[in-house]
């Protein structure tokens, strides 16, 4: 894989952000992040690839449909985060209602 500016080596930012979301990582990796700015910006993605056998209209649909899969994956693990934190929120609120509830009931015995 070619990478811009030539670089082989992660640093530990690079691999914090590819746990949190590894299309994320790659896109940022491969384009750069002033490219991918633009890129949002002008919401169409232009060709930075040496062109291939396939035609640039087709390039250019299967670099959209890149992003458009990233952007569903960022947003469905967010989405599940989301969940999982309401989740945990939910049972130490549960918890804490009973500690209390006996703590009083104790004190009442």
């Amino acid at each position: 894989m070619k990478l811009k500016w030539d670089r082989t080596t992660i640093s530990a930012s690079e691999v914090n952000r590819y746990t949190y979301c590894p299309y994320q990582w790659y896109f940022e990796r491969y384009y750069g992040r002033s490219k991918l700015f633009q890129m949002s910006k002008t919401k169409k993605v232009e060709p930075t690839l040496k062109k291939q056998k396939t035609t640039e209209k087709t390039a250019d649909k299967k670099r959209e449909s890149h992003l458009a899969r990233g952007r569903a994956y960022h947003a469905k693990e967010y989405e599940n985060f989301r969940k999982k934190q309401k989740i945990v929120w939910a049972i130490l609120i549960l918890i804490a209602v009973i500690v209390v509830i006996c703590f009083v009931l104790f004190l009442l015995k």
